[in-house]
């Protein structure tokens, strides 16, 4: 494994600095190490920064009915190469945590009709928390709200931001290892807008929809109440339409606001999933506050619909108090799943964070209901 990992972080880091460097007239002149290892032709025409992010989460729970084991895991290894050739931007992003090497990004981006087109593998336009970046999520682990996004998949997508709006459409192919024969296919469309009102209150509404189906597409529904490292005795995994084969289609709302060290976020989604034999309608949500005690603000991108990093004020740190309510429910078959989760935040600088986390679940009668203490230690560069 570890072998792997130091393999990979070489070849991202050649590739990175292999695509700055290529080119007839492209020689590497000049390098820089802030926010990532960059390095740049002369011409300006090949650009290669190497950079990653390195997640230990640990977890000790309350269990139920369920003997799940209190322990630890590297969540997110990941290592990626981005920068630009001639006009186009590129990506690309492995993960090596969770004891398995995934693809992440994998895409070209070019500026087009005043908006960005991208092709390759990346995330599909929906919900605010999942497009936001694994690196400042204010929770260790995303809402139930989430496992209604199609995340990263191969497709051709694109966005484009007009002021305080922003909007994006996208086509995809359907990813399931499941599939015994072809997959689905499926499209998404989100529009955002951050309307800002005195020099304090910025606020973010959206909404989005995502349609799938076709072939062998398995549109599965599966939440975690307790977290990730729950999952360990597979009890703790609720799944809410048994990996239901079918046609689907999801609406979502999101709305924000940032007032200050004052942040409050919610997110709705309504999902209905159909095939030949059975129906089933899977609504979720979640509402969360945090507030940070040393006066910072989270940091959102207008027009991109999603938040940033935050800056601590004071050379130790800043600290942020969170909470969280989680809900998703099967209209059809009743099953719901509530947790609620209480957290706090330490950055010890703009890419370092210690995190924790207490997780209560409650799931219908019958269901594994743990409870945890979640912690992470987290780094990007």
């Amino acid at each position: 494994m570890i072998k792997r990992i130091f393999s990979a972080h070489g070849a991202a880091l050649a590739l990175a600095t292999g695509l700055a460097t290529i080119g007839p007239q492209a020689v590497a002149d000049s390098a820089s190490t802030k926010g990532g290892i960059t390095v740049k032709s002369e011409d300006g025409r090949f650009v290669g920064t190497f950079g990653g992010r390195f997640m230990l989460d640990a977890a000790v729970f309350d269990n139920d009915t369920a003997d799940n084991q209190s322990g630890s895991e590297f969540r997110r290894i990941r290592f990626h190469a981005k920068g630009k050739i001639y006009d186009a931007k590129y990506v690309i992003d492995l993960d090596f945590g969770d004891n398995e090497i995934g693809l992440r990004d994998a895409y070209l981006q070019f500026d087009t009709l005043g908006g960005k087109l991208t092709v390759g593998q990346f995330k599909q336009y929906f919900s605010l928390e999942e497009i936001t970046s694994s690196r400042y999520l204010t929770f260790l682990e995303r809402s139930f709200v989430t496992q209604f996004a199609p995340a990263h998949q191969i497709g051709v997508g694109y966005w484009k931001t007009l002021g305080i709006f922003g909007g994006g459409i996208s086509a995809y192919n359907v990813d399931d290892n499941d599939a015994d024969e072809n997959e689905g296919f499926g499209g998404s469309v989100r529009l955002v807008a951050g309307p800002k009102f005195g020099d304090m209150v910025q606020t973010h509404f959206g909404i989005a929809a995502v349609k799938e189906g076709g072939f062998d597409a398995r549109n599965r529904v599966r939440v975690r109440p307790a977290g990730h490292l729950s999952d360990a005795s597979r009890t703790a995994i609720v799944d809410l339409n048994n990996g239901l084969r079918s046609e689907s289609m999801r609406l979502g709302i999101e709305t924000a606001a940032i007032a200050g060290p004052l942040s409050l976020q919610m997110e709705l989604v309504d999902g209905t999933y159909e095939d030949d034999i059975e129906e089933s309608d899977i609504k979720a949500w979640y509402v969360d506050v945090s507030f940070f005690l040393t006066g910072e603000s989270r940091p959102y991108v207008v027009g991109a619909g999603k938040f940033g990093r935050v800056k601590p004020k004071r050379s130790w740190g800043a600290i942020e108090l969170a909470a969280r309510a989680d809900y998703v429910e099967n209209d059809t078959t009743e099953l719901e799943v509530e947790s609620q989760t209480l957290g706090v935040n330490w950055y010890m600088n703009p890419q370092m964070r210690l995190m924790l986390n207490y997780i209560a679940s409650d799931v219908a009668e019958g269901a594994d209901e743990p409870n945890a203490v979640t912690a992470r230690f987290q780094f990007d560069f």
